[in-house]
């Protein structure tokens, strides 16, 4: 058991160096493709929150499918666990983003940075408390983890192309 811990916490420390600077890479690739729409599926067209939350969760999916073949198909619950961990991260962007502008009038570039390192450190440290306590210890949740994340890679393309009308998905002025 103690080898696991001391795997999941290297496994922890370059996925949060590999999802965030695969992330920060991300910001730029949809304009650098020349607005290619397959780019545009997995990266942010725009400024508004919701593209944002693409910085994280596709990074994040990246490097635990790679993951899951080296080091998680041994772990129980392992693939919800983590869905867990990039939901929580997914929460903290706009609630702390809507927050911060509520209170301060605007969060400027270093402070959303920040609050995407944040993100992605609450993802990794979710996922791993909820693998070291065995609180997802269920096969059965792969399959509903599966199903979540295609749920959510459906949600943002189609609000990419399709977005409602709600400051979530507008751009900021």
């Amino acid at each position: 058991m103690r080898k696991n811990r001391n795997n999941l916490s290297f496994t922890n420390l370059l996925g949060f160096f590999i999802v965030s600077i695969l992330g920060c890479i991300n910001h730029f690739i949809y304009e650098l493709s020349g607005k290619n729409t397959l780019a545009a599926s997995i990266t942010p067209i725009n400024e508004s929150t919701w593209e944002h939350l693409k910085l994280l969760f596709f990074p994040f999916i990246a490097y635990i499918i790679f993951e899951f073949f080296i080091y998680g198909k041994h772990i129980s619950g392992f693939l919800f666990s983590c869905v867990i961990g990039v939901l929580s991260g997914m929460i903290f962007i706009p609630a702390a983003f809507y927050t911060i502008n509520a209170v301060f009038g605007q969060s400027g570039f270093i402070v959303n940075i920040l609050l995407f390192f944040a993100a992605v450190y609450i993802s990794f440290k979710v996922r791993s408390i909820r693998i070291q306590n065995g609180i997802d210890q269920n096969k059965m949740r792969t399959v509903p983890a599966l199903i979540l994340i295609i749920c959510i890679t459906v949600l943002f393309v189609g609000f990419t192309f399709f977005p409602p009308d709600s400051s979530l998905f507008k751009s900021p002025v």
